[in-house]
């Protein structure tokens, strides 16, 4: 009887062991699935709001042409903004009035001299001088195009997407002129474009849930496209958000944003899957536009999400594909809805906050390093 006694406390401590070690378990995988809580402060503390003097502007997407000094589209205002942020943090709003009522324009991107920017239902692309604030407008050969994302090739040639033309576009600025490009299958509504050299000029194909790589080069016009679609391997093919690269890099491959699958991914040619997605830590975020860079041999991936009022950055090993850091941090507002991103010469990044009409500067460095997360990779 006392062998017995003393054997059912041995299992009676094992089983007491076991159930701690279990739990000690589950709190690691816990704790490092998932990031730890940010300081209730930590938005105050690294990001702030410059409200828009005009009321329901509609801020859109974003670029920066020095430290402190960003400008950005307003569709609901019909115009282009410039937001100069002086050393002693005193906040300056410009507003420049497109020529053309109710416009709505969208993109923009700067060539060395002027910014350029696609106007959405003004069916034109338009030319700013931030010198002066001049503004000249091109009337698109299609009519109705809608045309949306804009990116400049090293040769100065202006690229955009016409959603509803369904083609790809170019502007020559020393001639005046329009190409036009439709790609092979009809539906493939076009809406943001990425440029990496004269000879790769990649755009997001949501209809055909695709990305295309056109090569205007290309001698047989039926080579000058190259279609990849955007999937996981053995899942079916979903519709790409924004795209990104590094600009002036010859061979270097675009990024992609996934909405519906929370994912930001890398094009990973002769792989099955075609792309090396990495997971965000939240779900629903419907993460969308991006900013890159490439630095000491790492890509910094900016991104915005619209429905989870955040934005993150993803840091990437280019050789090893390896995820370093990935943060995700709220914005300010009841419901910011942020869009476009991009940084300055100085590290900061501004972000376009349509829902609370503002424009947001997260500066470094961007948060605290007791809350940094672990990332997923897929």
């Amino acid at each position: 009887m006392m062998t017995e006694t003393k054997a059912n406390d041995k299992i009676n401590r094992f089983l007491m062991i076991a159930a701690i070690v279990a739990i000690f378990l589950a709190a690691i995988i816990l704790i490092t699935s998932r990031p730890a809580a940010a300081a209730p402060d930590a938005t105050a503390a690294f990001v702030t709001a410059y409200s828009i003097p005009t009321a329901g502007s509609e801020p859109t997407n974003i670029i920066a042409l020095g430290p402190g000094q960003v400008w950005y589209t307003m569709q609901n205002a019909n115009a282009i903004g410039k937001l100069i942020v002086a050393g002693n943090g005193q906040a300056t709003h410009t507003k420049y009035d497109v020529p053309t009522a109710n416009s709505a324009p969208y993109d923009l991107a700067y060539d060395g001299q002027y910014i350029w920017f696609t106007e959405r239902l003004g069916n034109k692309i338009g030319r700013l001088n931030p010198a002066n604030g001049q503004i000249t407008e091109y009337a698109i050969p299609t009519a109705n195009s809608q045309p949306m994302g804009i990116a400049i090739a090293p040769s100065g040639h202006i690229w955009f997407a016409e959603k509803n033309g369904d083609k790809m576009a170019r502007f020559i600025p020393a001639t005046a002129k329009f190409e036009e490009f439709a790609f092979t299958t009809p539906g493939a509504k076009p809406e943001d474009v990425a440029v990496s050299s004269n000879d790769s000029i990649w755009f997001t194909a949501p209809g055909l849930k695709s990305v295309i790589r056109l090569n205007p080069s290309a001698a047989i016009p039926s080579q000058r496209f190259e279609q990849i679609p955007v999937l996981d391997f053995n899942q079916p093919p979903w519709e790409p958000g924004s795209i990104a690269t590094v600009p002036n890099s010859p061979g270097d491959l675009p990024w992609i944003s996934s909405p519906s699958k929370n994912y930001i991914g890398r094009y990973a040619p002769g792989t099955l899957g075609y792309w090396r997605w990495y997971a965000l830590n939240n779900q629903n975020t419907d993460v969308n536009s991006l900013f890159l860079q490439l630095s000491g041999g790492k890509y910094y991936t900016w991104f915005t999400e619209p429905k989870g009022n955040r934005a993150g950055l993803l840091i990437t090993n280019k050789e090893t594909n390896r995820a370093i850091t990935l943060y995700e941090m709220p914005l300010p507002g009841a419901n910011p809805r942020p869009a476009g991103i991009t940084t300055d010469s100085s590290g900061t990044a501004w972000i376009a906050a349509p829902g609370t009409n503002a424009i947001l500067a997260w500066r470094a460095p961007y948060f605290n390093q007791g809350f940094l997360p672990v990332v997923v990779s897929r």
